[in-house]
């Protein structure tokens, strides 16, 4: 059995993104058009989510990303065009 089995995953933005760091999704860069650009630390506030973004180091074109959810109310969110 794969780890990617065993993950949940949630739906920011209509693309689904796992919830565990061990097992991030792999995304298209492009994505990051979508949730906006994330700050020094990597992590990008939108949608009631954290997400927490590291580029790959082979692919340019590939970022992992995975999601926790924020249980603070004011935490600001993201509004991307």
């Amino acid at each position: 059995m794969s780890i990617r089995e065993c993950v949940e995953y949630v739906q920011v933005r209509g693309t689904c993104i796992s919830t565990s760091m061990i097992a991030p999704s792999k995304l298209h860069v492009t994505v990051v058009h979508q949730f906006g650009l994330p700050n020094q630390h990597g992590i990008i506030t939108c949608d009631n989510f954290l997400l927490h973004l590291r580029f790959d180091n082979k692919d340019d074109h590939i970022v992992h990303v995975w999601a926790q959810e924020v249980q603070n109310e004011e935490v600001q969110y993201c509004t991307v065009a």
